[in-house]
């Protein structure tokens, strides 16, 4: 199931319904859109950082914290080839991944707005 990001006001709003709030330990996440350097939509491999939060079984769900090798990313994702990139500066977070409906449109709104 892909997961709700919403632009509005200036901010990406990424928000966790059902399980998926357990599963992320989140129920809601918000940045700032003038604060995106890039998007992307390549899909990204299972294994790939380290779990610091959240829940993950590889090629199940991959949906929390996760360290990589240049920073914090949080991880929602279920289907890889679903899912967008977002590369961020002075957020909590250097990456969302997340899987979304029409990623490509996604992307194409997220460059547009910044």
């Amino acid at each position: 199931m892909p997961h709700k990001l919403s632009i509005h006001e200036g901010k990406i709003i990424v928000e966790f319904e059902g399980l998926e709030k357990i599963a992320a330990i989140k129920r809601k996440l918000v940045f700032r859109l003038n604060n995106v350097v890039s998007v992307s939509t390549e899909t990204r491999r299972w294994l790939e950082g380290i779990r610091l939060g959240g829940a993950g079984l590889p090629g199940v769900i991959k949906e929390g914290r996760y360290g990589l090798r240049d920073g914090r990313a949080f991880f929602a994702m279920r289907n890889p080839d679903k899912c967008v990139t977002i590369e961020f500066k002075n957020e909590p977070y250097k990456y969302l991944v997340i899987d979304v409906d029409h990623k490509d449109k996604i992307a194409k709104e997220l460059l547009r707005k910044k």
